[in-house]
């Protein structure tokens, strides 16, 4: 679902937030300008939270490979490929001089195959079999966080509906616990622990689609490889 920042604000001032200084009207639920910095501070601290924890968006880059050239450091910078990655999900390659079809490609995962590896969060390691055995092209498959709101630029939330209710605990509960007071900091306390509860539940549910991907890859090995 997309809402937009100023949605997403209604909603808590109708809802966890009604009643406090972040709320300027009650009725219309406009938010208090002296407070909407510290709203939207919150709310892009919790998209990063639950998309580093949920697996909601995956992008795709081209990476060329070169034999002798082990070591590939990923651009992370703004306007680059891999902008706004949180960690590469797994490399497809096909096999030099194959045509690059999907019925062609083999899929890596870093962290279990020992000829595709991941000496850091931005840096890829191919062994020299892969190097000499796949290319020139190989496709990087990464999880990526949602973009930083910005208001006047970027200001829609693009969330799955399961997942919109969890950011609203989130930025709610930080939000009244910051506020200080015994009353408040129990209320916060109380929306946070619903907030982790969601995300465990949708954890066993599986419902963001967080299971693990699968090295299916076997052609090392059934050339001798090992």
């Amino acid at each position: 679902m997309i809402v937009t920042f100023d949605e997403f604000t209604m909603k808590l001032a109708h809802g966890q937030l009604k009643n406090t200084a972040a709320v300027d009207d009650q009725d219309t639920g406009e938010m208090n300008p002296a407070h909407q910095d510290q709203i939207l501070s919150l709310t892009n601290q919790g998209l990063v939270d639950i998309f580093t924890k949920k697996k909601l968006l995956e992008s795709r880059a081209v990476l060329s490979v070169t034999p002798g050239t082990n070591l590939y450091t990923l651009n992370t910078g703004v306007g680059q490929d891999y902008e706004d990655m949180i960690r590469v999900l797994q490399v497809e390659a096909v096999m030099t001089g194959q045509e690059v079809i999907e019925a062609n490609k083999k899929v890596f995962v870093p962290k279990s195959n020992k000829h595709v590896t991941l000496p850091s969060d931005t840096v890829l390691r191919f062994s020299d079999a892969f190097l000499s055995t796949y290319g020139p092209e190989v496709d990087v498959l990464f999880q990526k966080k949602h973009p930083a709101l910005v208001l006047g630029s970027q200001e829609n939330i693009n969330i799955p509906a399961h997942m919109y209710e969890a950011l609203v605990l989130y930025v709610a509960g930080l939000y009244l616990s910051h506020m200080g007071g015994e009353e408040h900091t129990a209320k916060g306390d109380s929306y946070y622990g619903l907030y982790l509860k969601m995300m465990g539940d949708d954890e066993i549910n599986n419902s963001s689609g967080t299971s693990e991907l699968l090295d299916e890859d076997t052609r090392f090995s059934d050339r001798g490889f090992v």
